[in-house]
């Protein structure tokens, strides 16, 4: 599968697919690797990527008429450009446009941009999504993150307190997060609404902050031992190893007008634990 190489001046490095213009690895400078990638995942024309950061647009999950989390996560991307910028940091720019095959299934013109930029202990991943038809248009989208970690039983989420969630596990809404301190305990499957702040994945050995704008919620996913095991793409026992944390636009879709353009990202950044 065709991908471009990013790095930074400072060392560090991510990979990211033509296909998708999906980030399969992204490492820190003198860091580890931090996003999961199931051994497992089918790398072919077609088929979505287990892993990483998937592109989801125009539709979240099977809240809609299209396949599941839509099409952008399955389709061919242009390189308009990568390599060093002047910070030294490193960036890749994808473009995708309306096809025959999407109008077919999404009758609308749109481009859509996706910008990665690296440096030292941090990634950012920028979405924009124009509107180039003369009819408007409305969508849900996400960047859907699948960070590493060691295990999923020492991992804490902090930033999530008093918000409300939809439980799509339990098929509820407006759940209230009473935790300070969530810990992953089976499956979870949760959007949250109106994020105000940073979400934050604590380990033994370091800590991520993980702040959004454009992305009104944030979904927090993983799916246990007794759905991981149901999941063909995910290697076993893979659920213990990775979290979701996804900047998302989905409980309120976006009302686009032709003419018209949105944004949003998601930017991480690492923070190494001090002996």
């Amino acid at each position: 599968m065709d991908y471009v190489l990013l790095k930074s001046a400072d060392g560090a490095t991510a990979s990211v697919t033509i296909h998708g213009a999906h980030v399969c690895s992204w490492i820190p400078a003198c860091g580890e690797e931090q996003l999961f990638l199931s051994k497992t995942s089918e790398l072919r024309e077609g088929v979505a990527i287990r892993g990483g950061v998937p592109v989801i647009f125009p539709q979240f999950s099977a809240l809609g008429s299209l396949a599941k989390h839509g099409f952008a996560r399955t389709s061919i991307w242009r390189l308009v450009r990568s390599g060093q910028i002047e910070s030294g940091a490193a960036q890749a720019v994808f473009e995708l446009q309306e096809s025959v095959a999407s109008l077919q299934i999404w009758p609308h013109v749109f481009r859509l941009e996706l910008v990665v930029t690296i440096a030292q202990d941090s990634m950012q991943i920028a979405l924009v999504v124009v509107n180039n038809g003369n009819t408007a248009f409305s969508f849900t989208s996400a960047l859907h993150t699948y960070f590493a970690v060691d295990q999923i039983a020492d991992v804490r989420l902090h930033g999530l307190a008093g918000l409300r969630y939809r439980d799509m596990v339990a098929h509820t809404e407006h759940q209230l997060e009473c935790h300070e301190s969530l810990l992953i305990n089976g499956e979870v499957d949760r959007i949250y609404a109106d994020l105000p702040g940073a979400v934050e994945i604590h380990q033994p050995q370091q800590s991520l902050l993980i702040s959004q704008s454009g992305f009104a919620d944030a979904v927090v996913w993983n799916p246990g031992a007794e759905k991981g095991s149901t999941i063909s793409d995910l290697e076993p026992d893979g659920y213990q190893r990775m979290v979701c944390i996804e900047a998302a636009a989905i409980l309120r879709p976006i009302q686009l007008a032709p003419g018209m353009s949105w944004s949003g990202s998601q930017s991480v950044k690492v923070f190494a634990k001090k002996n």
